[in-house]
């Protein structure tokens, strides 16, 4: 059987998704220097991280043989901390509400994940 490389499986999951909103938020900073592009870029970026981290663990988790899940949560946690220290340290170019609504996206992207695995 012929493996599926990780970043692939990755891609065809969650990145084609937030790629998107990416890219037009940084072209729309980039040309109005906008908090809230700035915002919306910093977490939708974040999100990818989330994301990748969320479905390395799990695919990891799916290879273990003793039965334990782990889904990254602490790294996850760290991620999101670490984006909103931007926002601390950078208040006037992010807007935090941005941030947030950029962090949402990877929480939707698993949910939707999780109801497509249900449906099968």
């Amino acid at each position: 059987m012929l493996e599926v490389p990780f970043f692939r499986r990755f891609t065809k999951h969650f990145l084609n998704f937030l790629l998107f909103p990416l890219i037009v938020s940084l072209l729309i900073y980039v040309f109005t220097t906008s908090s809230i592009a700035a915002g919306f870029a910093l977490g939708t970026f974040a999100s990818i991280l989330l994301l990748w981290n969320w479905y390395y663990n799990l695919e990891k988790s799916y290879e273990n043989e003793e039965g334990r899940v782990s889904t990254g949560t602490v790294m996850r946690l760290v991620i999101v901390v670490v984006t909103c220290l931007f926002w601390v340290r950078f208040p006037d170019t992010f807007n935090i509400f941005a941030i947030m609504a950029g962090l949402v996206l990877s929480y939707i992207m698993i949910m939707f994940q999780g109801i497509k695995e249900l449906t099968k």
